[in-house]
């Protein structure tokens, strides 16, 4: 049966903000009493959301503030503790990277492992950096650290080579990496074991395509408690096989044999398989929950569950809950005080956001970020909201870097960097972001940051429009209204873009939206012969239609749940 081989941790060890005493031997009972105060605070905060008055911030404040006094007398726990919680923060990653090397210096295994991430960042820019973060990983390797064991495996299936004449420094060898992955597999590392199933699942040089060892081992992963894997297995058991795609059908479709798998892992004490049956059960599986109904309230409690395990995931979805509150049953009146589930309460969203973002979830620190920089329920605080952001947008996430890049393009938090504004918003915008590439279109027609090119901004409002937002076809409606050729204004195509926010504008029925998009039309027509509107008409009939139920890009911090067997996170 799945997850038999999954091992409780000990009741004396701790697990908070980040850090596993489970992975320290020999913490000093010092350390582990502040995390051990710090956790009864978190504990209470994820068992009663909405009604602990616990300040978890305040709590976290006082848990670093001993951890630094005890750092100070050479505890390498703390000192390891205080770079790692740094790294969460975006403290200066300068200041990070030493504490990270004093404690490393002392033999924090830990520390030699994530110092080398800090390092591996630098890549080409660093040649000297990469090496000494590639000796980390290797005596943290020897000294039985699961995921420099999992980094050294990724480095051999790439190869490091450095200078003109391609100094080896990491041999490209498919078979020591997999050799690591089977030595972390024996060891019950999940991970190391799901990186089998990958390689497996692609193929690699010695090591030729086999689904069926493949699956073998996405099924041991879970047992070893891999959420990846129990999710990844889940979604396959939930939906079967496709007939079509690169591997052959191995598992058929088995609802019941997912949940009692899900079930099962749950009971064993894996956080992840409760926030994964609560996503099951939020949104139901089959056409009109014909497998699974969906049970908003049985979703919730599963949530709660997988939040006391410290899922930040899980965490994270209380957090949405909390900040917009959540209804049993959405075709009964939201004010129906039988029909409400949790009532709005953003200083608690606030509070299990912070508990997400301390256990390093990327959209976490986004949505801590936001609060600080609107001042929601916190006093407005830039320089906090751009640490924040600025962890967030490192971790890929775009809505992050477009907030971002207004922080730097106001100076608000940062000092204003305007070149800083357009680099995110770049990469924002090539994610397909829309308002980034809103943004963007508008610093490309000044100037500004970038090299004027108003054909770059028509093209970025033109890839914007296609999302259904109305502000980026009338950005474009303007744009060519005056001309993309400066002094050459095309006002059919200018309708045509016009015409298109008029129909978003219309479906809407917001009346200001209406008025505006009306208005603008009219402008326009004034300046047109009947010529140029009948131009006009077949111009907008030939524009991309906006993708199928695209719709603006909410600013706002809320995250839908993913649908049964989604194995990613969907940020709004």
């Amino acid at each position: 049966m799945l997850l038999t081989a999954l091992k409780l941790k000990l009741a004396a060890l701790v697990a908070v903000a980040g850090i596993d005493t489970a992975e320290m031997p020999g913490a000093s009972k010092e350390f582990t009493t502040i995390l051990e105060g710090l956790k009864a605070d978190t504990d209470k905060v994820q068992a009663s959301p909405g009604t602990s008055n616990v300040d978890v911030n305040k709590s976290f404040n006082d848990a670093v503030a001993k951890v630094r006094e005890l750092a100070q007398k050479g505890d390498k726990d703390a000192i390891y503790a205080l770079a790692h919680w740094g790294v969460l923060s975006g403290a200066n990653i300068n200041e990070v990277a030493q504490l990270f090397r004093k404690a490393a210096g002392e033999g924090q295994v830990l520390a030699m492992s994530e110092l080398a991430q800090v390092l591996m960042q630098a890549g080409a820019q660093n040649p000297e950096a990469v090496k000494e973060a590639i000796d980390l990983i290797k005596k943290a390797e020897a000294k039985d650290n699961k995921v420099s064991r999992r980094m050294l495996a990724q480095l051999h299936l790439q190869g490091v080579t450095e200078g003109e004449k391609g100094t080896v420094v990491v041999e490209k060898s498919a078979a020591k990496a997999k050799e690591l992955l089977e030595k972390g597999s024996k060891a019950g590392d999940g991970e190391a074991t799901l990186g089998l199933y990958q390689l497996y699942s692609a193929g690699v040089e010695g090591t030729p395509q086999d689904h069926a060892t493949a699956l073998k081992y996405l099924i041991q992963a879970g047992e070893q408690g891999s959420a990846v894997a129990l999710s990844t297995y889940g979604a396959r058991l939930l939906n079967g096989d496709p007939d079509s795609g690169n591997g052959p059908k191995l598992v058929k479709k088995d609802v019941a044999a997912a949940l009692k798998m899900f079930e099962s892992a749950a009971t064993k004490g894996l956080a992840a398989a409760n926030r994964i049956l609560g996503q099951i059960y939020e949104n139901g599986v089959g056409v009109d929950g014909a497998d699974v109904k969906q049970d908003v309230t049985k979703a919730f409690d599963y949530y709660t569950k997988a939040a006391n395990g410290n899922d930040p995931q899980a965490l994270f979805r209380l957090g949405n809950a909390f900040e917009t509150g959540i209804i049993k049953d959405p075709k009964k009146a939201r004010d129906d005080k039988d029909n409400i589930l949790i009532q709005p309460n953003p200083k608690s969203a606030l509070d299990l956001y912070r508990l997400a973002a301390q256990n390093n979830l990327a959209e976490a620190f986004y949505n801590v970020g936001v609060y600080y920089e609107t001042g929601t329920v916190v006093d407005k605080d830039p320089t906090k909201a751009f640490a924040f952001l600025m962890k967030a947008a490192t971790a890929n996430i775009a809505q992050a870097m477009n907030r971002l890049a207004g922080l730097y393009a106001n100076g608000t938090g940062v000092t204003q960097d305007v070149v800083a504004a357009a680099g995110w918003y770049q990469r924002a915008a090539d994610m397909g972001f829309a308002p980034a590439q809103i943004a963007l279109g508008i610093l490309y027609e000044q100037g500004a940051g970038v090299r004027q090119s108003r054909l770059v901004a028509s093209n970025l409002y033109s890839d914007a429009a296609q999302q259904g937002v109305a502000l980026a076809m009338l950005r474009a409606a303007n744009l060519y209204a005056v001309g993309v050729e400066p002094g050459k204004p095309e006002y059919t195509r200018a309708w045509a873009f016009a015409k298109q926010a008029d129909e978003v504008a219309q479906k809407s029925g917001n009346k200001a939206d209406i008025d505006v998009t009306t208005s603008v039309l009219s402008q326009l027509e004034a300046k047109m012969s009947d010529a140029e509107k009948s131009e006009a008409k077949k111009v907008f009939e030939k524009l991309p239609k906006p993708n199928a139920g695209a719709a603006p890009a909410a600013a706002a911090p809320v995250n839908e749940a993913p649908k049964a067997g989604d194995t990613k996170k969907k940020a709004k």
